[in-house]
């Protein structure tokens, strides 16, 4: 055989893969089409990409050019921006220090600070209530038995605690929680609630306030059909709370509520512990406790205690458990890094939106609208196919890539673990999902486990109706496009093909 026939051999061969891996996205793009056209979701809006992250084409684009509200999978912008911003080793560091007679409280934006799951997975076997206390005494081991006041800064957030964008009506739920400087246990309140045996209702709090438990109004009834509803309201503006509804039995019902201006409570929290460890606190103008001033000058110090979170473990609580506060606290951490001022909405967003022009280009950035950090607010616009070269980015970012994978959930965890039950994949996934009204969301990776080959998704359906059905019929769509996805990448990943087209669907 000579040379150049071999030669034509082989090219005539690659021609022959990629002819193959073209007719395969060809018959991808036709199955995720019909399974839009099959999935009986009342003229939702549907947009669908699929990304090769080995070759970087586009498997499926439809509707993928349109920006969409993401609900949840705001997330995956903002703690990717967040890694990159930071830089995976970042650490959050909340600071107690005494100063001219004052106890000075330093918050870094921590939305972990006494988060009770993050402190049951600690080794610390701390819960909030105990590492609230653990700050007081270490005034108290360092020789302080007086004070003045004590004082928070929380001045590297603003104080605009609560996004325009939310829902009004819902300010009051954990998912609202208000974002600040200096956040602890969430920013919420959690009551539990139960039965004592006389069949009065009896209530414990997490973690425990004095002034609260003073002035706390129990108005649950034991419940009449076997059937526990419980809630906590309290005023617009103010932290008087009252327990309402039913309770059945002796287990615990938890019912937590926000905090109003959140800072200062907490505040007012750490004096009371301080005066049970034996500090007393004179009070200035009969305040014990205070916000810093814009301009006050806090600087220097005796540290007492120092209370650290990593980066990384933030974000992957942020992604895994889709916690709202966490990826606001990203987004307005990212503001102040980079601009040196109080972090905000509007200053994280613009450098979230300035990462997505250097690592995408100017039509993907100005094409998403980045209203929050998490997807509550109904402004935030994302296109399917800007989702997927996010994706993409992160996949090949040396430094961020990693704890960005490590912080997805798979299949039975987190925000997943419902997911996929029905209908199974072979392959890995690692997505985040999202739930506003209206609105359910699907964004991730597909990796088959022994070649390493991914797939990028994003599937964003808006529109949805609210009638019976519709949330079910949305994820059943979800997954099918997923198993469509998994497949595909099941038979190219055992031809160990590599693919070279790019031309998207339409």
């Amino acid at each position: 055989m000579t040379h150049s026939s071999l030669v034509g051999r082989i090219l005539g061969g690659l021609l022959a893969v990629a002819v193959s891996c073209a007719a395969g996205a060809a018959d991808l793009r036709s199955e995720v089409a019909q399974l839009i056209r099959n999935a009986r979701i009342g003229g939702a809006t549907v947009g669908v990409s699929i990304v090769d992250m080995e070759s970087g084409a586009a498997l499926v684009g439809i509707g993928a050019a349109e920006p969409l509200i993401p609900a949840s999978n705001m997330k995956l912008l903002t703690t990717g921006a967040a890694l990159v911003t930071l830089g995976p080793d970042f650490v959050f560091r909340t600071e107690l220090v005494s100063r001219d007679g004052a106890l000075i409280i330093r918050g870094s934006g921590d939305p972990a600070l006494a988060d009770p799951d993050m402190l049951a997975d600690s080794v610390s076997g701390l819960t909030p209530d105990g590492l609230l206390t653990a700050l007081a005494r270490s005034a108290a081991r360092a020789g302080m038995d007086r004070a003045t006041q004590i004082i928070v800064d929380d001045r590297v957030f603003d104080r605009e605690y609560v996004h325009a964008g939310w829902p009004t009506d819902q300010l009051d739920r954990h998912y609202s929680a208000p974002v600040s400087g200096l956040m602890a246990n969430r920013n919420v309140l959690s009551f539990f609630i139960s039965q004592s045996e006389s069949g009065a209702s009896r209530f414990s709090m997490e973690p425990t306030v004095g002034f609260v438990q003073r002035e706390l109004v129990n108005r649950v009834r034991a419940s009449r059909d076997g059937e526990d509803r419980v809630g906590a309201i309290r005023p617009l503006t103010e932290n008087r709370f009252t327990l309402i509804g039913e309770v059945a039995g002796r287990q615990p019902v938890q019912a937590r509520i926000t905090l109003v201006e959140a800072p200062l409570f907490w505040g007012r929290v750490l004096a009371e512990r301080f005066a049970s460890e034996g500090v007393s606190l004179s009070g200035v103008g009969g305040e014990v406790a205070r916000l810093a001033g814009a301009d006050e000058s806090l600087d220097g110090g005796t540290p007492l205690a120092v209370v650290t979170t990593p980066l990384v473990d933030i974000v992957r609580i942020c992604n895994v458990d889709s916690i709202n506060l966490y990826a606001e606290a990203l987004l307005k951490r990212m503001g102040h890094e980079v601009t040196h001022e109080p972090g905000s909405w509007s200053n994280g967003a613009a450098v979230v939106r300035m990462v997505l022009a250097d690592r995408l280009g100017p039509e993907a950035a100005s094409m998403t609208v980045v209203s929050d950090g998490s997807g509550l607010s109904r402004q935030d616009r994302v296109a399917p196919s800007v989702m997927t070269g996010w994706l993409a980015s992160m996949w090949h970012d040396d430094l961020a890539r990693e704890p960005f994978v490590a912080s997805l959930p798979t299949v039975g965890e987190g925000t997943l673990q419902r997911r996929f039950r029905t209908i199974r994949v072979e392959n890995r996934v690692l997505g985040k999902s999202g739930t506003i009204d209206g609105v359910r969301a699907l964004s991730g990776y597909l990796v088959h486990e022994g070649s390493g080959r991914a797939l990028a998704f994003s599937i964003l359906i808006n529109d949805l109706p609210a009638t019976g059905g519709m949330d079910a019929r949305a994820k059943d769509l979800h997954e099918r496009i997923v198993a469509a996805a998994d497949r595909w990448l099941t038979q190219e990943a055992a031809r160990g093909r590599v693919t070279a087209y790019g031309d998207e669907a339409r």
